[in-house]
C-alpha cells in the first residue's frame, strides 16, 4: 500500500477539524475531514448542490468509476492503493474528499444492485460469490427532527441535511468490508436502530443519475464507498493544523524562479511551531523556504514563501511538509519548468505498395515556452520514405502549431511494419514522437456467378450461384443485394448476407424466375456485393423466349 497523502488544507476561509485517521485498515487516508452534510450539501438541492458545494466534483476521476476502484495496474499519480484518492484539487484549493461525519442518525436499510463479479474498474472477473450494495440515508438530527416527514419536496430545507450512503459491492467482495470490518454491513443492521447515534467515515461522490430523487434527497451527493462507522463518539477532536499552498501549480521558464505561498492553520485550538521542508519528484529544482519554521497561535494562521528553479526542463511535484512533535502534514504544488510537447495523429498507419499516407504531427508550448522548433524524420528498417511539411515552426507561449508527416512507399516496397521517428529540436531541448507504419496490400474480395447466362421460357425458373472469395486475408460480413434492367422477371438469394474468413469463400443462390406474362427479350441482372467502403458486383444476363 503506498504512502497516503495527507490533508493539505486551507480551503479559502473555510477550515473543517481533522480526524485522527482513518478506522478501516484498507484505507490510509490519514486526515479525514470532519464535516457535517449540511457542509457537503452546501444547503442546496439540484445541481446547484453540486457547483456550489466545496467538495465539487466528489470523487468522479480519473479512473472508471472511483466509488469502486480498489487495485487496477498501476496506481494514478495522486491516488493512494487501494481506494479514490484522499485529496483532489478544484477551484478551492486541496479538498479532503475522506470525511467523518459524525452524530448523525439512519434511516431504513436495503440492499441492492447485487452482482457475482468485480466492476470493470476493477478487472470484471467473477467476486467469488454473489454480494450487493448496502444503501441507506444518514441525517443531522440538528437539521431533520423528523425524518419520515423530511424532504418532502426539492424546496425543503430538511433536504440539506440528509444524505444517501452505501456499503460497496466490490469493498465487499475484496474483504475492504463486510463482516468483522470497520464497515460491517450485517451489524450495522443487526446493531443499530433508526435512533442510535452513528459516525461514518467514507468517500465524497457524486450521482449524477438521481439528482432529482426523493429518497436521494433531491441532489446527487453519496457518501460511496463508506469505509467505516461506528456508535457516535463524543471525544473532542485532538489539536492539529492544516497546510495548504496558494497556488498549488507554477510555470517557470528554463533558469527563472518562481514561488507559492505555504500557509499553516491551527485547527481544535492547536498552539507551537511547525518547520518546514522541502522535496521535489523527480529531483531537480532548486528550492528554498522562507521561513523555515513557523509558530502558531490558537485558531491563528502563519505563513512562508516557496521559492523554486530549475535549469532541467520538465514536470516536478513538490511537496512541503510541515511537522510539530508527532503531527506531520503536507502540501503538493505541481511546477511545470517551459518546455514543448511533440504527438502525432494518428499514431500507426497504414499504406498499400506504391501509395502513400500522412499524419499530423502537433507540437504545444508547455510552461510558457517561445521559440523555433526544426522537425527532421527517420524510418527503421528502411524502405518508405518519410518527409515533414513545413520543416521547422515557431511556438509562442502556450500555443501550438503543426506539420505534415508524408510516408511514401513505391510499388517494391515489402510489405511489413516501419516505425517513423520524428525529432523536435530546440536548442538542448530535444522530443521525439514515433508512427508505426504498416506495408501491406489492400484486403479485399471477389464476386462472380456460375452461370452468368440463362435463356428461359415464360414461367420458368433456375439458379445461378454466387461465390464470394477473400482476396489479400479479407475477413468479414458481406451483404449482397440484386437488381433488374429492364424490369419483369424476379429475382431471390437464399442468403443476402455472408461471412468470410481470411482465404476463405462464401456461397449464395440467386434464383430467377420468369412470369407469365414476362415480356421476350433480354435482361440484366446485377448481384452487388458489399462491405464497409469495398464493394463489388457481377452481372448475369438472362434471355426470355417463347
Amino acid at each position: 500500500m503506498e504512502a497516503a497523502p495527507s490533508l493539505a488544507g486551507a480551503v479559502s476561509s473555510t477550515q473543517f477539524p481533522v480526524g485522527s485517521g482513518s478506522w478501516n485498515p484498507r484505507v490510509s487516508c490519514s486526515s479525514p475531514w470532519i464535516v457535517r452534510i449540511t457542509d457537503i450539501t452546501n444547503n442546496m438541492t439540484g445541481s446547484s448542490s453540486l457547483s456550489n458545494s466545496i467538495f465539487n466534483p466528489g470523487i468522479t476521476s480519473p479512473v472508471g468509476t472511483a466509488k469502486r476502484w480498489l487495485t487496477p495496474g498501476s496506481t494514478p499519480a495522486g491516488w493512494v492503493s487501494p481506494g479514490p484518492p484522499c485529496t483532489i484539487t478544484n477551484s478551492h484549493g486541496q479538498v479532503s474528499v475522506f470525511v467523518e461525519i459524525d452524530g448523525v442518525k439512519r434511516g431504513s436499510i436495503a440492499n441492492d444492485d447485487c452482482t457475482g463479479t468485480y466492476d470493470p474498474v476493477n478487472g470484471g472477473t467473477s467476486n467469488g460469490g454473489n454480494y450487493c450494495d448496502t444503501d441507506f440515508n444518514i441525517y443531522d438530527p440538528a437539521a431533520v427532527t423528523s425524518y419520515s416527514t423530511s424532504c418532502s419536496n426539492s424546496s425543503d430545507k430538511t433536504c440539506y441535511g440528509r444524505i444517501h450512503i452505501e456499503i460497496d459491492h466490490d469493498w465487499k467482495a475484496a474483504r475492504y468490508c463486510g463482516a468483522s470490518t470497520a464497515c460491517d454491513d450485517a451489524a450495522v443492521n443487526s446493531q443499530t436502530t433508526s435512533s442510535s447515534v452513528l459516525d461514518v467515515q467514507g468517500f465524497v461522490y457524486w450521482d449524477p443519475a438521481n439528482v432529482n430523487q426523493q429518497w436521494h434527497s433531491f441532489n446527487g451527493w453519496e457518501i460511496h464507498p463508506v469505509t467505516g462507522w461506528r456508535f457516535h463518539q463524543s471525544t473532542p477532536p485532538s489539536p492539529d493544523f492544516s497546510i495548504s499552498a496558494n497556488p498549488s501549480s507554477l510555470n517557470a521558464p528554463l533558469g527563472s524562479s518562481a514561488s507559492s505561498t505555504i500557509t499553516l492553520s491551527s485547527l481544535n485550538g492547536f498552539i507551537g511551531t511547525v518547520s518546514l521542508s522541502a522535496t521535489s519528484s523527480p529531483s531537480g529544482p532548486s528550492l528554498s523556504l522562507n521561513p523555515t519554521s513557523v509558530t502558531i497561535s490558537s485558531g491563528g494562521t502563519a505563513s512562508s514563501s516557496l521559492s523554486v528553479s530549475s535549469s532541467t526542463s520538465g514536470s516536478y511535484t513538490i511537496t512541503v511538509t510541515g511537522t510539530s512533535g508527532s503531527l506531520s502534514h503536507s502540501a503538493s504544488v505541481n511546477l511545470i519548468v517551459a518546455d514543448f510537447r511533440i504527438s502525432a495523429s494518428p499514431s500507426s498507419i497504414t499504406v498499400a505498395p506504391g501509395s502513400s499516407a500522412t499524419s499530423s504531427i502537433s507540437l504545444a508550448s508547455i510552461g510558457g515556452f517561445t521559440g523555433t522548433v526544426s522537425l527532421s524524420s527517420t524510418v527503421s528498417p528502411a524502405g518508405p520514405t518519410a518527409s515533414l511539411n513545413p520543416t521547422s515552426t515557431s511556438l509562442s507561449s502556450g500555443g501550438t502549431a503543426t506539420s505534415t508527416l508524408t510516408v511514401q512507399t513505391q510499388s517494391s516496397t515489402p510489405t511489413g511494419t516501419y516505425t517513423v521517428t520524428v525529432t523536435g529540436s530546440s536548442g538542448s531541448l530535444s522530443h521525439s514522437t514515433t508512427v508505426s507504419v504498416s506495408v501491406a496490400v489492400n484486403p479485399d474480395f471477389s464476386i462472380s456467378a456460375d452461370p452468368s447466362s440463362f435463356t428461359l421460357s415464360r414461367s420458368s425458373t433456375d439458379n445461378s450461384t454466387i461465390t464470394i472469395t477473400s482476396l489479400n486475408g479479407f475477413s468479414g460480413t458481406i451483404s449482397l443485394s440484386t437488381s433488374i434492367s429492364p424490369s419483369g422477371p424476379r429475382t431471390t438469394l437464399s442468403s443476402s448476407t455472408l461471412t468470410l474468413t481470411s482465404g476463405g469463400s462464401a456461397t449464395s443462390i440467386l434464383g430467377i424466375r420468369t412470369l407469365k406474362k414476362t415480356h421476350f427479350g433480354t435482361y440484366t441482372i446485377t448481384v452487388t456485393a458489399t462491405s464497409g467502403s469495398i464493394s463489388h458486383s457481377t452481372t448475369i444476363t438472362l434471355t426470355v423466349t417463347a
